[in-house]
């Protein structure tokens, strides 16, 4: 967890990094969502159904097509993994914090019944300064209602990722997000664990080793490969194949 010192800091510094936040928030590049349909099929073999629910990492920003976004290319890692018939769904959206996604997560239609559902959340929560018990009880409650509505399906949770080290915001905004960013990703890993058919996967995409985006705030369709394949890996140990 992160030391007190670096917490005082943290706030001492909130007139600046607001100010700085705002900043950004009105002149930021903003690249949309991947083009495409949401939903589709790779692999060969049993049916397996997928599903990517969360923030704009879902919605595929930056990536260009839907097929090169982070799930889509996920779910084709995983059909060549496990040699299954992958069909995948994904509902994601730029902007979405925890409590649009507790919002959303209602609001899915119904499919087949779901095997694996990633998520990806909680950027907006740290840029939103969302309070840390307010996080922590929402991503209970996400885990909760997520394994209400598909009973049968293991939750991957994808880590928040080094926000110290996005190209996109100044000193010492860029600081302040990436101790936000652990924070609550300490407290995700604690909530997650307490789920037995879910796990926290850490995100270690870095601006310093992969690429980004033009925007300096996603990552690119290249860095969401490795990405991808990673994730795969960990899957195919836990998936019955």
């Amino acid at each position: 967890m992160t030391c007190p010192l670096s917490r005082l800091i943290f706030w001492v510094l909130l007139p600046v990094t607001a100010l700085q936040g705002l900043w950004l928030k009105r002149h930021a590049l903003r690249l949309p969502g991947a083009t495409g349909a949401r939903q589709g099929v790779t692999g060969q073999g049993r049916d397996f159904h997928f599903l990517a629910i969360g923030d704009s990492i879902i919605d595929g920003v930056g990536a260009g097509s839907i097929e090169a976004s982070l799930p889509v290319q996920f779910a084709t890692a995983l059909a060549e993994s496990i040699g299954r018939r992958v069909h995948w769904r994904v509902d994601g959206a730029s902007g979405h914090a925890v409590r649009d996604l507790l919002e959303r997560v209602d609001g899915i239609p119904d499919i087949a019944p779901v095997d694996l559902v990633l998520v990806s959340i909680g950027v907006n929560d740290v840029t939103g300064l969302s309070g840390t018990r307010h996080w922590r009880r929402s991503l209970h409650a996400l885990l909760q209602k997520i394994r209400s509505r598909w009973p049968s399906a293991r939750i991957l949770f994808a880590g928040l990722p080094p926000m110290a080290n996005f190209p996109l915001p100044p000193q010492p905004l860029r600081w302040s997000l990436g101790l936000r960013a652990t924070t609550l990703d300490h407290i995700a890993e604690e909530v997650v664990s307490t789920c037995p058919v879910a796990m926290h996967v850490p995100t270690r995409i870095d601006p310093r080793q992969h690429g980004f985006c033009e925007d300096g705030f996603h990552p690119s369709a290249e860095s969401c490969t490795l990405w991808a394949r990673e994730l795969a890996v960990l899957q195919t140990g836990s998936t019955n194949t």
